[in-house]
């Protein structure tokens, strides 16, 4: 992200973006921008930390993409923090990386192939439970060569 562009914010991905700004270590101020920040679309949860002066933004990144939610920030925080920027400076979405798609694409694979292989044991479907157990283990096996440098450290 362009921190010229959007001085607060220092950090976003979709669904989570940090406001910092040594401004916000005011309590008063810090309370505002909390109260404005509450009332914006899609807001999930918002965390904030006085000594650091930054808040976290969670939102919900199937509701509103995430240079549209940093412009809504933008705006909402500006009278306190900064002055405002035009919505056409909005960043352009990061995309995750591959390695990052394929471990989380991999990981939900292992958890469906978990989930389906436990409810055809308590179904009593042998077959459909070996099935799915194999599955597993073939993505666990990808899992943990993928984190083997980590794994044997």
């Amino acid at each position: 992200m362009d921190a010229a562009c959007f001085p607060p914010i220092v950090y976003s991905l979709p669904g989570r973006l940090r406001l910092r700004d040594a401004r916000l270590r005011r309590e008063a101020l810090r309370e505002a921008v909390l109260a404005r920040l509450d009332t914006l679309p899609a807001l999930r949860r918002l965390r904030a930390n006085a000594a650091a002066g930054s808040v976290v933004v969670e939102y919900d990144g199937t509701r509103i993409d995430e240079a549209a939610m940093c412009r809504e920030v933008i705006e909402a925080v500006a009278p306190w923090l900064a002055a405002a920027v035009p919505p056409a400076a909005a960043p352009k979405p990061r995309r995750a990386s591959r390695r990052r798609q394929f471990a989380r694409a991999n990981n939900l694979g292992m958890l469906a192939s978990l989930g389906g292989s436990l409810a055809f044991a308590a179904a009593g479907a042998k077959a459909a439970h070996v099935a799915t157990g194999t599955v597993f283990l073939g993505l666990l096996g990808v899992h943990l060569a993928t984190h083997r440098r980590s794994l044997l450290r």
